[in-house]
């Protein structure tokens, strides 16, 4: 077998990094070296003074004869101490002497960094490479890391003049009602403007009270930017108060915020709220696909594409329950579900409509089971995709009153067999897109209960998720499909999004977290996981969804359909690194929540 060393290392990382001269260096101070299949190249006690490059065949690193990773062609060994390590297959190694990669430490700090980068940072910026531009991003900071505009503050009885002079003093276009762990309200320039000088009301006469707004929305200091802005505009508001530990510490406005970096998300969204021609939505919804594609473009996160893409939908879904609550003159107390990924916030491309209605009346169920017909109807005219499951308002299934919802659950979470585990997997990250609220916090209340009581219930839905195995065998190869459509592709979704959707679903019933979204869960479940576990398994969901959305954004370029599935084999070497040390996060996932539900010793 003839070996070209000098271009192996050059397209190897991070060597690629390297002069020619210095990979002559290299190569000309280093062993190569055959190991037999079976053999054992180091024990645990054994200290190795090399660095070893994978030239051909498989090695494992095993601890107390277990398999703990793999290591194939072009893979690098750092350091062995503490692991007993084997050929799997005969394989060829470059063993270079630790002095040497030393020398060229000190020289390449590019070159140092590689080796020092955690696991958590090298999948991040396989995400990164994924996106086509590169650059910080000010929707992902967070906003205790900004400047916030200061909250100013006034009592109760102050006079409306009083609070105009500490509102322009400040330069701010709000005023807090109470104290910073204490708000009884908001007052704003327009609430001054319509409420008291459009009325020919003397300020100083006024009290604050008395044109106040109340309740006050907020939003914590740990949450994103881009959060923000999705806020304001669902909230219709312009400014949010900021918390951190139940304390007001600033104020964040619209006016702050460069919009430019939501510019398409607004342009849709007015779009969407003037419009109530079915023919003109369906083109607008056309066009979402272009604007997924130039947000991808642009280099945004896959979390903040991800609820983009969701704030739009709930838009088309809200103005399709407008649009049949005027049809049908239908009145009454109800709440309009999203179910699955539009649930969790986490919608693609080739998303499908899951959705029911919850309502308030049991004797009212015919007039809400023609209002999800009508609502489904036009989602489907639009040109949302059909639930192939039949997950959709305009099934009978999916459309209950409170009380036979809360009989529904009680039924699965009593009974977790099969089937009842599959229908909670889909109808648990529900959410409402429009309606009454209350209505979706009185249900999951209701879960919340019945799975304290319950806990054979989360070991069954824990260890349906465990049966989500990675497809990736023993020897780190990737498992494809052997025909069919899909042959010599792997499911994205199945075998990687999925495993952590569910587990951490798992994990978020049995802690009570709201929260749907899986990122926003695992934030929340920061203490459970441990700090490294949780920063993996969010990096690692990023990279298997913009991964996802990259080959979905593809497939549509080629006339294709846009699918879950991958062909491995198309990925450059960099991209299939990362793909097995995601699916190696999942599967110590996986190993925790067995250890955890006590089903694995």
């Amino acid at each position: 077998m003839s070996i070209d060393l000098p271009e192996l290392l050059k397209n190897t990382e991070p060597f690629s990094l390297l002069s020619e001269e210095e990979i002559d260096y290299i190569i000309s101070n280093s062993l190569l070296d055959y190991i037999p299949k079976n053999s054992i190249i180091l024990d645990e006690k054994k200290r190795s003074d090399y660095l070893y490059l994978v030239i051909k065949g498989v090695l494992s690193l095993l601890k107390d004869n277990t398999v703990i990773e793999l290591l194939e062609s072009g893979e690098i060994l750092k350091d062995p101490s503490g692991f007993k390590v084997k050929a799997e297959d005969d394989s060829i190694l470059l063993l270079i002497p630790s002095k040497v990669i030393q020398a060229i430490l000190k020289e390449h700090p590019e070159f140092k960094d590689h080796f020092e980068k955690s696991i958590t940072k090298k999948i991040s910026e396989g995400s990164k490479k994924l996106r086509s531009v590169s650059y910080d991003d000010i929707s992902l900071l967070t906003l205790k890391s900004i400047d916030l505009r200061p909250a100013v503050f006034c009592d109760e009885e102050d006079s409306v003049t009083q609070v105009a002079k500490k509102m322009s003093s400040a330069d701010t276009s709000c005023c807090l009602v109470g104290r910073e762990d204490s708000i009884k309200g908001i007052i704003t320039d327009k609430d001054l403007k319509d409420r008291v000088l459009a009325k020919g009301h003397d300020p100083s006469k006024i009290k604050a009270s008395d044109i106040k707004t109340y309740p006050v929305e907020f939003i914590e200091s740990d949450r994103f930017l881009f959060e923000a802005v999705l806020k304001m505009i669902r909230k219709n508001i312009k400014r949010l108060p900021v918390l951190e530990e139940g304390k007001v510490i600033g104020v964040v406005e619209d006016r702050d915020i460069l919009v430019r970096q939501s510019r398409n998300i607004l342009y849709l969204i007015g779009q969407i709220e003037d419009e109530y021609d079915i023919k003109n939505l369906s083109q607008i919804y056309k066009s979402l696909k272009l604007s997924v594609e130039e947000i991808f473009n642009t280099g945004k996160d896959i979390e903040i594409i991800q609820k983009y893409i969701s704030e739009i939908n709930d838009r088309f879904v809200r103005k399709a329950v407008e649009i049949s609550l005027e049809k049908l003159d239908i009145k009454g107390r109800f709440s309009f579900v999203l179910f699955g990924s539009e649930g969790r916030r986490e919608v693609t491309i080739s998303t499908d409509i899951d959705n029911g209605i919850i309502f308030s009346d049991r004797d009212e169920r015919e007039k809400f089971l023609r209002l999800g017909r009508e609502v489904v109807g036009i989602l489907l005219r639009i040109g949302f995709p059909r639930c192939e499951g039949n997950v959709m308002a305009s099934n009978e299934r999916w459309v209950k009153s409170l009380d036979d919802w809360k009989n529904v659950v009680e039924e699965w979470i009593s009974k977790p067999d099969a089937e009842n585990i599959l229908m909670t997997g889909i109808f648990f990250d529900f959410r409402n897109a429009y309606g009454d609220e209350t209505l979706t916090d009185q249900l999951q209340d209701f879960i919340f209960s019945l799975i304290e009581k319950n806990q054979n219930f989360l070991l069954s839905m824990a260890l349906k998720t465990l049966e989500l195995e990675p497809p990736v065998g023993f020897f780190g190869r990737f498992t494809v499909e052997k025909s069919g459509e899909h042959k010599n592709e792997l499911d994205l979704k199945k075998g990687g999004i999925l495993p952590i959707v569910s587990g951490v679903r798992v994990l978020s019933l049995e802690n009570k977290i709201r929260s749907t979204n899986t990122i926003d869960r695992i934030r929340k479940l920061r203490k459970k996981l441990g700090e490294n576990l949780s920063d993996e398994l969010i990096e690692s969901f990023k990279f298997l969804q913009t991964l996802r959305l990259k080959n979905q954004i593809e497939k549509i370029k080629e006339g294709k359909s846009p699918d879950n599935y991958i062909n491995p084999e198309k990925l450059t070497r960099f991209e299939k690194d990362i793909l097995k040390e995601s699916f190696r996060i999942i599967k110590k996932f996986q190993e925790m929540l067995g250890v955890h539900f006590r089903l694995r010793v």
